[in-house]
């Protein structure tokens, strides 16, 4: 979650009144000495704003259990340079912070937070706020059409990554950009691994949402673009390609390594922030209590 995002859920709490009372306490999350994986998948990124491509590196176990992340260049800051994300919804960021006691100095800080403890109670004060909002503020996903990830079809053609044969998946789409009717095909392109990267659409790319909710968007959706990995039993995305009829071909993302790895992160040398079955109150009370 990204500090406007975290404010902005801050000040809903805040507005909706939330208490510590009001609900049962979830159980306090044990941290391990480290965190093990089995593979790491390497994807190169493309965005317009960036001349030169970046990599963000996910990390895998074969059972799927948890999930870890090294960001891009860009997207790391001090607050979070890894992450680790578990099934039961917890996640944890490795990086660093001003010593309480010598702000010139750094030290290094581990923090557990769980979304849904996080956000216990908000959901009236969310969706009050979000009634408030001008349309303009409202997100990309709020303004998309339902089916716009929506209709992708397996078109036979293969391609060999890292051992693994990837399927094409492509839909036809025409959009208006200021006026500009632009048309042409993305494609995605999946491979059916030996581990469970199911994570990384579940939780790696922000779905909050409970496994009982998923089923019914995936029944509905059954072609859609990101869903094609979560309906799927270890389906990786490798590829995902635009090409404009008349214009530009653009490969947006890319694997470009799948290896097995024993990489493990430790935690010894880090200070804990455990947060687990926190809200967001308890979290800022925790806070000031070690200042």
């Amino acid at each position: 979650m990204n500090k406007t995002g975290y404010l902005f859920i801050l000040c809903i709490l805040f507005i909706s009144g939330t208490s510590a009372q009001e609900n049962q306490k979830a159980a306090v999350y044990s941290v391990p000495s480290a965190y093990n994986f089995d593979y790491s998948v390497t994807y190169e990124i493309s965005r317009e704003e960036n001349k030169i491509p970046e990599t963000v590196i996910y990390y895998f176990t074969k059972s799927g259990d948890i999930m870890g992340m090294k960001p891009s260049e860009s997207q790391k800051d001090m607050d979070m340079d890894f992450m680790v994300s578990t099934k039961d919804g917890l996640t944890i960021t490795f990086g660093e912070e001003p010593m309480p006691a010598d702000p010139d100095k750094n030290r290094k800080v581990l923090k557990v937070m769980d979304m849904r403890s996080m956000l216990k109670g908000a959901g009236k004060g969310i969706a009050a706020v979000a009634k408030t909002l001008p349309e303009k503020e409202k997100t990309a996903t709020e303004n998309k059409e339902a089916d716009e990830l929506d209709n992708f079809k397996k078109n036979g053609k293969t391609i060999q990554v890292f051992g693994y044969t990837a399927e094409e998946y492509s839909k036809e789409f025409t959009k208006d950009e200021n006026g500009v009717l632009r048309s042409g095909t993305m494609s995605v392109w999946y491979a059916r691994v030996d581990f469970d990267p199911q994570m990384m659409f579940s939780m790696g790319m922000g779905n909050l949402a409970s496994r009982q909710s998923q089923s019914k968007v995936e029944q509905s959706h059954p072609n859609n673009m990101l869903g094609i990995g979560i309906t799927r039993e270890n389906y990786l995305l490798t590829e995902m390609d635009f090409v404009e009829n008349g214009g530009k071909s653009v490969t947006a993302m890319k694997v470009i390594s799948i290896e097995k790895t024993s990489f493990s992160k430790k935690t010894g040398e880090y200070f804990i922030k455990n947060y687990s079955g926190m809200n967001i109150k308890e979290m800022m009370l925790m806070n000031l209590l070690e200042k």
